[in-house]
């Protein structure tokens, strides 16, 4: 071997040794879904949160429309949630299926919300909401680190999208303040 060879294999050799070495050498592989597990984590417990906050129209919604949309969060909120678990389990990140604290909140608060007041105040959460994820997972579609995560997002996309259009369809139906629907509006079009 050459000078220069075993130098360099001699360094190699004690930068591994070092607590900078290891963890380099443990780093995250740029394609690992490690690599985006807070967005996955996110993902995971705002799909549930979904599900629960259409649990909760379902049963205190008085306006029909804003029923059945609770009902459309409930099944497809409840198979995005499947689909993000099952992505992170397959490959090996832990995910908690349960609500984190402010997940818990916002639950807490619409079902505090007189009968009387749920259709406006929960369509109102909708809209805000679903604009948030509509340009969360457009961010994810285009950063995201890993490809797995970068194609459920992709998949993921649309629908919220097309969530977000029925909520403000919803939400006009049941007064929901008209500056609120029109914020919404260049993100539920795709703008």
């Amino acid at each position: 071997m050459s000078a220069r060879l075993l130098a360099a294999a001699a360094a190699a050799t004690l930068l591994a040794a070092t607590p900078f070495g290891r963890a380099r050498a443990q780093a995250v592989p740029h394609d690992s879904i490690q690599a985006d597990a807070g967005f996955v984590r996110h993902a995971v417990a705002d799909n549930l949160l979904e599900v629960r906050l259409g649990e909760v129209a379902q049963h205190r919604a008085t306006n029909e429309q804003v029923q059945k949309f609770g009902q459309r969060m409930a099944n497809e909120h409840t198979k995005m949630q499947k689909q993000w678990t099952d992505l992170a389990e397959k490959h090996g990140l832990k995910v908690n299926a349960a609500l984190g604290p402010m997940q818990q909140q916002k639950l807490d608060r619409l079902q505090k919300i007189d009968k009387p007041s749920f259709d406006r105040a929960y369509m109102t959460a909708m809209i805000r909401g679903h604009t948030e994820d509509v340009a969360a997972l457009k961010a994810e579609v285009d950063s995201a680190r890993s490809e797995m995560v970068r194609k459920m997002a992709a998949y993921a996309l649309p629908i919220v999208r097309d969530h977000l259009l029925a909520a403000r369809s919803a939400g006009k139906e049941v007064g929901v303040d008209s500056a609120v629907v029109a914020e919404s509006r260049h993100v539920a079009e795709g703008k």
